[in-house]
């Protein structure tokens, strides 16, 4: 959800109401709200623009760089190769890559 607006507020003490345009973005239940007084509405979808497009190579940066699970488990079994129960480690392993594939982005497994 993105939202560009115009917010206004008033000093203590002071009759005139100062007005500021900026925006509201909520990615991942975590809300980013930016305003400033120097910003025009044009502004304000800009700076947005910016902030939406950075999310998106943000997005696409950690869909790629993805590691899948047969490379993770030759990782995990290079670096504990000193370990004494590796064999069990290892049977437990070929069996889970039964169940999730070996080609399966490692991004996707979760708890669930």
């Amino acid at each position: 959800m993105a939202e560009v607006s115009q917010r206004e507020w008033k000093l203590p003490g002071q009759r005139t109401k100062r007005l500021a345009w900026g925006f509201t973005i909520t990615v991942n239940g975590k809300r980013t709200r930016q305003y400033r007084s120097e910003w025009s509405k044009h502004d304000a979808e800009a700076e947005l623009a910016k902030v939406q497009l950075g999310l998106e190579q943000q997005q696409s940066k950690s869909e790629e760089a993805g590691i899948t699970f047969g490379q993770a488990v030759e990782k995990y079994l290079t670096a504990k190769t000193r370990k004494r129960t590796i064999a069990e480690d290892k049977r437990q392993l070929e069996h889970l890559k039964l169940v999730f594939g070996a080609d399966t982005p490692l991004s996707q497994i979760t708890a669930a």
